[in-house]
């Protein structure tokens, strides 16, 4: 549909398309208010990894619990090791009355013996409920550990974690809505110099948010989304639509005004209409596709994470932009005399004609236009000085997996998940788990053989701290050379049935067999030097992996699972795929622009600035929380951040430059005068641009004081990017090199100016 068969459409039926936006957003607000039970964890998990199959395996065939709910029990002071343990005992019987508990993993038992250690302890409980809908489980189980005794329970795992970090999301998201859109008010009133303009952008914004919301609660029935779209739908969908709706309020008044100064026929609401969709409608239309494939390259990622924000983003940019080019003209053409009425008519025709014929002198903007002209090689340096500062700290870029030190340090899993990784030695080592087998195929004398040669290989390796399998525990840094040497002699190769293996054990109780061993796998457990997520435990998997393609038989699976594993190859998929990622959207981008603009070199410029402010934004955050600088605790940035800030801000960068240029480029054509036309393009559009921007800033900033570290880290990237975006990018550098290219600025072979 064309300009003109879209004006006139809204033109002649605005009653129709407003009743028929306030049934859809009506619908939308049942939907919305369902989605923080919709949504999951945080979706960084690679199914197609061996992290994935190995925690399936232990599950089925070990009783190994995925993501179990850990208990920890600590005792008082003045209680005996005997009434400690006996109520242990009494809470976990209690606990196993529970419905939804599966299975119960006892300090007390033989293969939870190592859960205990002096006056303290831990329990890890299975449940047959999904990790995102254990609010009700964990109340009731906090129901029943409330009781007074002779020690003290904490709760946290994984899903414990999850639940937390859900219901912090949704309260960063109620306090940035209550601090933000005020804001967002305020500078729209400021804008427009009006009240009822402000007003209606700031209700596209609401409309746009509540709408995407209802409908990714109903795409949440069909796949996993991320508790992340919570606060990335209403960051991005406040910011886009009400910045869409300031371009398009804009452009609708200057018309307007246009056709009440020339006095002109056949100017009415339906020629005003049209004149608006051709000119802010086709810059929106352009930022919009730049927005998209931006957001569209993060499909590329094979992670639900990345899958379920960028569809939710993808969503809430085509809803607002369906608002903004139906809704709010349908709006306009019944009530723009009221909306604008602030303005008097000789007021606003004299400031729009002055505007038209020459730069006011008055104007900060005109001022700061005809600076930048002057001066364009001192202003580049300048402004390129500026970037390099905020550029230079990237190269220490420290990220990490998301994990319960993301919450605030008040939180109790939080709490739990550090006491128990100090007191039982789980600081600085990752416990691997590895699996021979696991097909569904009987244990052979082969799968044997492969156990006990990868149980010598581990007993030699000096980043091995500890190995459990079914020949016991072994500690190698510990032994002597005789001990090593006569535990060697020791191993041999059992029956390979399991049944017949437990007849022969003498060394090891049946219970402890069966927790290595199955019919179907052998299990061992090797612990390593290196937190997860370090280089050590990265570069220990990556030999392993390659010693493993050298020496072991083909037609016997192994593999290595656990945290570390995990975090591992979660790395290696995002890295392995970013690669993909730019290339798409850098050529995907440039097309759209060399569409839009007719030029060779624009797009390339544009891309670049981009690429800059993103590369800046990322220096902030390296300063921020990498150095603990601002008197932020010191900590690495979340894996996803940097690639969910490139998708959303390169896009929304370009939403700001797409609009700059696309003025610039109307005066090109109209005078032919590069220099004129850049400085006019600036003058024109830096109060707008600025506008549109500290809007983002105001619905973007609230969340840099989150609790959960992801969304702070979040708010204050994308708040990092979009101000260097808007001063240094925008403001400096694109206008001083567009005077310093001149006429080449328009250059395309073969096109015609």
């Amino acid at each position: 549909m064309g300009y003109r068969s879209l004006a006139v459409l809204i033109s002649r039926y605005p009653r129709f398309i407003i009743l028929c936006w306030v049934f859809v957003i009506g619908m939308s607000a049942v939907w919305a208010w369902k989605l923080p039970g919709i949504v999951q964890d945080h979706g960084l998990n690679l199914d197609q990894g061996d992290a994935h199959a190995v925690e399936l395996i232990l599950e089925k065939e070990f009783h190994v619990p995925a993501d179990p709910v850990i208990l920890l029990f600590e005792k008082k002071t003045g209680t005996t090791p005997a009434e400690f343990r006996g109520w242990i005992k009494d809470r976990l019987q209690q606990v196993s009355k529970l419905s939804g508990v599966t299975s119960i993993i006892s300090p007390l038992e033989a293969r939870g013996s190592r859960m205990l250690l002096g006056d303290v302890a831990y329990a890890l409980l299975a449940f047959d409920v999904p990790s995102h809908k254990m609010g009700p489980p964990l109340e009731q189980l906090r129901s029943v550990l409330t009781t007074d005794g002779p020690g003290t329970i904490q709760i946290t795992g994984k899903s414990v974690v999850q639940q937390d970090v859900n219901r912090l999301s949704f309260r960063d998201l109620e306090r940035a809505e209550v601090v933000g859109l005020p804001l967002a008010f305020v500078i729209l009133c400021f804008a427009f110099r009006g009240l009822y303009a402000a007003l209606i952008a700031v209700i596209m914004g609401v409309s746009g948010v509540i709408t995407a919301m209802g409908v990714t609660s109903l795409m949440g029935y069909h796949l996993a989304l991320s508790n992340f779209v919570i606060n990335v739908i209403p960051m991005v969908g406040m910011a886009l639509s009400i910045d869409f709706a300031l371009i398009i309020l804009s452009r609708y008044r200057e018309e307007l005004q246009r056709g009440q100064n020339s006095e002109a026929a056949g100017s009415g609401d339906e020629e005003v209409l049209q004149r608006m969709l051709r000119t802010a409608g086709r810059a929106v239309f352009f930022s919009v596709a730049c927005v998209l494939l931006g957001l569209l390259g993060l499909l590329w990622i094979r992670l639900p994470m990345f899958l379920s924000v960028s569809l939710g983003a993808i969503v809430v940019l085509v809803i607002s932009v369906l608002l903004n080019i139906t809704l709010l003209p349908a709006i306009l053409s019944l009530y723009s005399v009221r909306i604008f009425r602030q303005h008097s008519r000789n007021s606003i025709s004299s400031k729009q004609g002055q505007h038209q014929q020459s730069l006011p002198s008055r104007s900060i903007w005109s001022f700061w236009s005809g600076m930048i002209m002057k001066r364009p090689i001192r202003m580049a340096l300048i402004g390129t000085g500026a970037l390099l500062l905020f550029v230079l700290p990237v190269a220490r870029l420290e990220i990490a997996i998301p994990d319960a030190s993301s919450l605030p340090d008040r939180m109790e899993s939080r709490q739990a998940t550090e006491q128990i990784q100090r007191i039982f030695g789980q600081t600085n080592v990752s416990a691997v788990e590895i699996v021979i087998g696991g097909t569904g195929e009987p244990l052979t004398t082969y799968h044997w053989r492969m156990a006990l040669s990868k149980m010598q290989e581990l007993q030699q390796d000096s980043n091995v701290v500890a190995i459990e399998s079914a020949w016991g525990i072994m500690v190698p840094d510990k032994m002597s050379g005789q001990a090593q040497t006569n535990i060697k002699t020791q191993m041999n190769i059992p029956s390979p049935s399991l049944s017949e293996a437990l007849k022969e054990t003498q060394s090891q109780q049946p219970a402890w067999l069966r927790s290595y061993v199955s019919d179907h796998s052998i299990r061992m457990v090797a612990t390593i030097h290196g937190a997860p997520g370090s280089d050590e435990a990265a570069s220990w998997l990556e030999q392993m992996r390659a010693k493993d393609i050298a020496n072991s038989m083909s037609f016997i699976p192994l593999r290595y699972g656990g945290e570390a594993v995990m975090q591992h190859e979660i790395m290696q998929e995002v890295s392995g795929q970013l690669p993909k990622v730019l290339v798409f959207v850098v050529v995907s981008n440039y097309l759209v622009l060399l569409a839009a603009f007719r030029s060779l070199l624009i797009p390339i410029k544009a891309i670049l600035m981009n690429l800059l402010s993103l590369a800046a934004s990322f220096g902030v955050l390296v300063l921020v929380f990498n150095q603990g600088h601002f008197g932020m605790e010191p900590s690495a940035i979340a894996i996803m951040i940097p690639v969910f800030i490139a998708g959303l801000v390169f896009g929304i960068s370009m939403d700001y430059g797409v609009f700059m240029l696309t003025r610039i480029q109307e005066v090109y054509r109209r005078t032919g005068d590069s220099d004129l036309a850049v400085q006019q393009g600036l003058a024109s559009t830096g109060r707008l641009i600025t506008s549109a921007a500290a809007i983002l800033l105001a619905v973007t900033i609230p969340f840099a004081f989150a609790d959960v570290a992801g969304v702070k880290q979040l708010g204050i990237g994308i708040t990092a990017a979009v101000f260097i975006d808007v001063t240094i990018i925008r403001l400096v550098l694109v206008p001083a090199l567009m005077k310093l290219m001149g006429r080449w600025n328009w250059w395309l072979p073969g096109h015609r100016e």
